[in-house]
């Protein structure tokens, strides 16, 4: 892993220290408490459903989420005529995003799109290198936006919409039931050498809330085709360790990724894990091959509550 930070001014180190701050206070105030209370007075006073703040905790949770990140991913990229995206006002964690995505190719899994904040990178390589592209989204309140970006982006053709999460089984379902078939060779563990389904998955500020992350990483690699790429843009665990520090990692920042968990960050940010390492799911999905062809990723933003891994992962032939 290579480490591409240049040394932050004050004000990048300040932000970067209380950012996750910022993202929990805007989605209590402005979307996580009025949702939950109007939520909660329509089942039991209209609906009749008294139990509802307890039997129905998770969708109100989901519907309070899905209203902040429509409102937190609102886009900010323009696309010209041409359908070239607009990059020149990107900073930080966004910034790794637009080079990345213009290596997509043939059948590709979008994991946890959300609102499809990435859709307009998707416009050039679409047109000649991709042939379908799943975004399996499990919360249902963000599908309206996503199928509308890709009308927007001109997508719609061949961008499907997966009611599903990462998990294997349910991303299988989910995929005959839009009409693809996928035979047994292609999902079978057991086989010698798994056929796969995707040749290309995006991975994008997601494996950070997949619950159980070494079985869901193991099952995505899996669906990975035979030198099919995975690309990954995540935020991780500081790098700093009680034993020393990997170059950049910051002492506070690891303090405070703990403090920020403790204070309900997964609570109101869809169950996001701020200091998951990630890095060792990913190179363990892959021992079962010998590890992966190419395991190209950069670490960024170490001295920061919200370090980032990027690149492309290859998956042996």
């Amino acid at each position: 892993m290579e480490n591409s930070d240049t040394p932050p001014t004050f004000l990048e180190f300040l932000s970067g220290l209380i950012d996750p701050a910022v993202l929990m206070c805007w989605s209590l105030k402005s979307d996580f408490i009025p949702v939950t209370y109007t939520h909660t007075l329509l089942t039991i006073f209209i609906r009749g459903q008294i139990l509802a703040p307890i039997l129905q905790s998770r969708q109100v949770r989901d519907e309070a989420f899905s209203r902040f990140w429509i409102n937190f991913s609102a886009p900010r990229v323009t696309v010209d005529e041409h359908g070239v995206p607009d990059t020149s006002n990107l900073s930080g964690s966004g910034a790794l995003i637009p080079p990345l995505l213009q290596k997509i190719r043939g059948v590709v899994l979008d994991v946890g799109p959300g609102t499809g904040t990435q859709m307009p990178y998707f416009i050039q390589p679409a047109k000649e290198n991709v042939s379908a592209i799943y975004g399996a989204e499990p919360c249902v309140g963000l599908h309206a936006e996503l199928r509308e970006r890709a009308a927007l982006c001109g997508l719609e053709a061949k961008y499907h919409i997966l009611s599903c999460s990462a998990d294997k089984k349910e991303l299988i379902d989910a995929l005959r039931r839009d009409g693809v078939q996928v035979n047994n060779a292609a999902t079978n563990a057991n086989k010698e050498k798994e056929k796969g389904i995707f040749d290309t998955m995006i991975c994008i500020r997601v494996l950070c809330s997949v619950p159980n992350p070494a079985e869901t990483i193991s099952d995505l690699y899996s669906l990975l085709r035979p030198g099919g790429q995975m690309i990954i843009v995540e935020h991780v665990v500081n790098p700093f360790t009680l034993f020393g520090s990997k170059k950049g990692g910051s002492l506070m920042a690891r303090c405070l990724q703990t403090v920020y968990s403790l204070l309900g960050w997964s609570f109101l940010i869809g169950d996001c894990c701020l200091d998951r390492d990630t890095e060792t799911y990913l190179r363990n999905a892959a021992e079962r091959d010998g590890g992966w062809e190419s395991f190209d990723l950069e670490h960024r933003f170490a001295w920061t509550t919200l370090p980032y891994i990027s690149g492309v992962l290859v998956k042996r032939q």
